[in-house]
């Protein structure tokens, strides 16, 4: 069984207390820039808070090359799942969908 996502919450700033709301457990997430909607990021996990988290980690690379995303511009939404695989089979239908129906605006252009 998978949950309805969320709606779009900002991504909380640990300076300023804030905290991740998202699943313990399994589920998908998507990550966008508030400004443009643009979509950052797609997955499922089995610990979708863990994974967000890691998400706006800077690591090394990301500090060096000057790649740190601007955690203020992003939101994110989540979707629970009952489990791993049923977060994975509900993620692979979803980019289906989305594969679908940008291959049909494609074709009318």
């Amino acid at each position: 069984m998978v949950d309805q996502w969320t709606g779009w919450k900002k991504f909380p700033q640990p300076q300023r207390g804030e905290h991740l709301d998202a699943p313990f457990g399994p589920g998908v997430y998507e990550l966008r820039r508030a400004t443009s909607g643009e979509l950052v990021g797609f997955g499922h996990s089995s610990h979708v808070a863990a994974t967000l988290a890691r998400q706006m980690r800077p690591t090394l690379w990301k500090r060096w090359t000057g790649a740190i995303r601007d955690a203020g511009d992003i939101e994110y939404r989540t979707m629970a799942a009952s489990s791993p695989r049923t977060a994975r089979d509900h993620a692979t239908k979803i980019e289906r969908r989305r594969a679908t129906y940008w291959g049909r605006l494609a074709l009318r252009t």
